[in-house]
């Protein structure tokens, strides 16, 4: 089969023709692209993002590890600040022997590579709910920054 190749000077995607009858300038689909911010002058600007590479490792405060059940069940960008924040639940966290749930606010700064525990919530195994209380079957789907 020949290899098609293309440049993207229109910058349209159309997701409706066929590859091989696309027109010049138009592209079928993209993958770890972002369209600049309305915040700055680059907007409609086609840029590359990060996509899945590994940013930094989370832990607790004082430096444990969080478990392999930790998962991140929401998350929002902060393109004026070049911010991420993640809400991060631990259902099985094991601090000093007493397991426990953990949940976390967390925000990392793509630019200065610095990562800040917001807000750091646990239960040490005594059963009462953390403050956040966080429940992966309830993601997070809609935060405002304010």
């Amino acid at each position: 089969m020949a290899n098609i190749t293309r440049n993207f000077i229109a910058g349209r995607m159309n997701k409706i023709v066929d590859e091989r009858l696309l027109p010049d300038g138009e592209y079928i689909d993209a993958m770890n692209v972002r369209m600049g911010s309305t915040e700055k002058s680059e907007v409609g600007v086609i840029s590359n993002t990060k996509g899945n590479t590994s940013l930094t490792t989370l832990k607790y405060i004082d430096g444990t590890n969080l478990s392999t059940d930790a998962r991140c069940i929401g998350a929002i960008e902060d393109s004026a600040r070049e911010t991420i924040y993640w809400f991060v639940h631990d259902p099985s966290f094991d601090e000093v022997g007493l397991t426990g749930k953990l949940d976390l606010i967390v925000s990392y700064n793509i630019n200065t590579n610095i990562l800040i525990y917001h807000v750091v919530s646990i239960d040490n195994g005594s059963g009462v709910l953390t403050t956040l209380n966080f429940n992966p079957k309830y993601l997070i789907t809609g935060v405002n920054i304010i």
